[in-house]
């Protein structure tokens, strides 16, 4: 017997995004990828485990836990290294925690995110995220039915334009309940919030009454320029923090964290939040905790220095790709360029603007006949925005591969405007 399924929310394209990622590759093995943003394979380090785990059970060995019992059983469904993350976000990330509590580690951003937005979304109201945004926030209020409200990325980044956006639709008796921002190098496009952005972006969530999620995938990776506080730093009674260290360690640990609002008068999410995951995950597992755990105690709760190498690196392909750019697409006679790009002073992504409309079939025809995959910046839109515009990843593709790749896109490009 076969049941017929009508139409529903998994047809929707937002959903299908991380799939064609890594569908696309496998489908045409001899292209060169600049489509995904995973790190580099060569920064991957599998020592790194043991390392972990041999801190973690000197740690242990100095209290009266039992290590095989914190190993090999249930844990905590908020987790067993939250003091830990604590103490880690206290170094690098400038941000007081008053309470362990207040965190959840998570098995990476998704579940994270997924927890978040069902803490907060009980009854109604509306996430308002920028456009293009990561498909992994969109995807996940789809499927939980929250109202999502795309903002114009230019609109997004003005403090006065994003205020009138929000106005208008109180203004219809649409209740906005969180706000979801990339704080640093955001993904597709990798823009980012000045300092001056943030504080009003934290102001408008204090006289709207709404939430803001940072995401912080990218902090680490700045190649330019002096670091930013987080909004979770400036004023954490209106932000949930969203963390991963898929960027920051390796993603095959399938880490990540949440930390709630905190502040005299704030509403505890910790009671829910936990009774989220022990309905979706139970509890993350404990020897991944323990990796992470053991690694920032041996790193003195910093991963600064573990990803000082990877930054180099990046920085270096990053000016790699650009040096590429600037070369395959020459200003011409009257100094303007047929194809533009954004420079950005950190993370994995150069978007870049071409003087035609590409989206999927474009980007199935440029990996099949021309051997080399971007990924359209389109399909990371609710609002058909960006049809002209590709995001390329430096992060996993080495510098020869990024020379080649972006002469192939020049022969795409040429063909295409014959």
């Amino acid at each position: 017997m076969s049941i017929a399924f009508e139409k529903t929310i998994f047809e929707d394209p937002t959903l299908n995004v991380i799939h064609l990622l890594n569908s696309i590759s496998n489908e045409n093995p001899e292209a060169i990828s600049l489509a995904s943003g995973r790190p580099d394979d060569e920064q991957c380090d599998h020592a790194l485990i043991d390392k972990g785990l041999a801190s973690y059970a000197r740690y242990i060995a100095d209290t009266e836990h039992s290590l095989a019992t914190l190993l090999c059983q249930y844990g905590k469904t908020a987790g067993i290294i939250n003091e830990i993350i604590a103490k880690y976000l206290q170094v690098d990330e400038g941000i007081k925690i008053f309470t362990p509590e207040s965190i959840v580690v998570c098995m990476g951003f998704q579940e994270a995110a997924t927890l978040t937005l069902l803490a907060i979304f009980e009854g109604g109201g509306v996430l308002l995220v920028p456009d293009p945004v990561f498909s992994g926030i969109t995807g996940i209020a789809k499927l939980l039915r929250i109202k999502i409200v795309p903002v114009p990325m230019d609109t997004f980044l003005d403090p006065s334009a994003l205020r009138k956006v929000a106005k208008e639709l109180e203004s219809r008796g649409e209740k906005i309940k969180a706000l979801y921002a990339i704080s640093d190098f955001s993904n597709p496009t990798a823009d980012s919030l000045s300092y001056e952005d943030r504080k009003a972006m934290l102001s408008l969530a204090n006289e709207i009454d709404f939430l803001i999620l940072e995401d912080n995938a990218y902090s680490y990776f700045r190649y330019e320029g002096d670091k930013i506080p987080s909004m979770k730093s400036i004023d954490s009674s209106r932000v949930f923090l969203l963390g991963s260290f898929a960027k920051s360690i390796f993603p095959g640990l399938r880490m990540g964290y949440l930390v709630a609002p905190e502040g005299a008068g704030v509403m505890s999410f910790s009671s829910r939040l936990c009774k989220a995951k022990s309905l979706i995950t139970v509890n993350t597992p404990a020897l991944c905790q323990a990796v992470v755990g053991g690694l920032l105690i041996e790193n003195n709760y910093s991963l600064k220095n573990l990803n000082q190498p990877r930054v180099l690196s990046y920085t270096k392909k990053r000016n790699c790709m650009i040096e590429c750019l600037e070369r395959e697409f020459p200003f011409k006679d009257n100094s303007r360029r047929t194809v533009t790009w954004n420079h950005p002073t950190g993370g994995f992504f150069i978007n870049v603007q071409l003087p035609f409309t590409f989206e999927y079939s474009e980007m199935c025809e440029c990996a099949r006949n021309f051997k080399v995959i971007v990924f359209p910046t389109s399909l990371f839109s609710l609002t058909n925005e960006a049809v002209t515009q590709v995001r390329l990843s430096f992060s996993n593709a080495t510098e020869s591969e990024i020379q080649q790749a972006i002469g192939r896109l020049r022969a795409y490009i040429e063909f295409r405007m014959q």
